[in-house]
């Protein structure tokens, strides 16, 4: 597997306490990636360091595959805590000022406004934005030279539902069309969930595990959640309960489907698919997600 980011036994101290130690992870090239953890457990001072805020105690990371190279990171982007914007200026005035900045020629901005849903903002100074059309201009600006890797701090805190779900899908889109690899920073796992293909968690400073998507929902294997078109919803639990008789099936508040079984999500998926019902989304049930994080942070060992 072809990784875009490595870290090697990377260790950060502040006087005589150590907020990151020995952490070794690797990202895969085209994923999301998503670090794991509560608030203080180090998230935070990894990405400060690959992104060149803040220097390693000890250790090394390579970035596009070269150690310690502060050259290679005109590849990269990032919004580590809040967008560093000038809300005096309209979203386009900004990306303006800092492609001067930086020293960036040619940059559509029009097509970066596009990507992050901001091509409607007009003349509104940034003032006006509202918290979710922030964090997009932060973005925007940090997309600014086509990065090849993303990093993202905790971007969803503080948005409503609706900026969540807008920028899950502004994010997904990145991911898809561009093939920018992104590496997000969140300690709400739901949301985590539907966005990541890949998985860190680190807790006091220290890496307990690192896992793909496909290891996360086979480990969480009491039941399978089903997200489909809501005029299907009565239709796909009748299918179901046809091809899967001895599951049980149920219709939950928010318009879903729970099986309480695991059963192949693949399999399922394809057979609601070739029987014209429009699936949305499908996966391991949220709570055992949770437990699953539960009992890693609980139980388990740095690595």
């Amino acid at each position: 597997m072809e990784y875009i980011l490595q870290t090697d036994n990377l260790s950060k101290v502040y006087g005589e306490k150590t907020v990151l130690d020995h952490v070794s992870i690797h990202v895969p090239k085209k994923s999301i990636y998503g670090l794991v953890g509560k608030n203080g457990a180090g998230k935070t001072t990894l990405m400060r360091i690959v992104c060149g805020l803040a220097q390693q105690s000890e250790g090394s990371y390579t970035l596009l595959g070269k150690t310690n190279d502060n050259t290679v990171r005109s590849h990269m982007g990032m919004l580590i805590e809040k967008p560093g914007i000038y809300e005096h200026m309209t979203a386009l005035e900004n990306l303006r000022y800092f492609s001067l900045l930086f020293g960036l020629k040619s940059q559509d901005h029009q097509k970066i406004l596009e990507m992050v849903g901001l091509q409607n903002a007009g003349k509104k100074k940034a003032y006006q934005f509202s918290l979710g059309m922030k964090q997009r201009l932060g973005i925007a600006i940090s997309l600014l030279g086509n990065p090849d890797l993303l990093i993202l701090d905790e971007p969803i805190n503080g948005l409503d539902p609706e900026g969540v779900y807008e920028m899950r899908r502004m994010l997904e889109t990145l991911n898809r069309e561009n093939g920018t690899t992104i590496m997000i920073a969140s300690h709400i796992l739901s949301e985590l969930y539907k966005l990541a293909t890949d998985y860190a968690i680190i807790d006091g400073g220290h890496l307990i595990d690192e896992f793909s998507k496909e290891t996360l929902e086979s480990a969480c294997s009491s039941g399978v959640h089903v997200m489909v078109e809501p005029e299907y919803l009565q239709e796909a639990k009748t299918l179901i309960a046809a091809r899967y008789p001895d599951v049980p099936c149920e219709i939950l508040s928010n318009q879903s489907l729970r099986l309480h079984e695991k059963i192949n999500p693949a399999d399922l998926n394809q057979f609601l698919v070739e029987n014209k019902v429009r699936v949305c989304g499908l996966g391991a049930n949220d709570g055992d997600i949770e437990k699953f994080f539960v009992e890693k942070l609980s139980g388990g060992q740095a690595v």
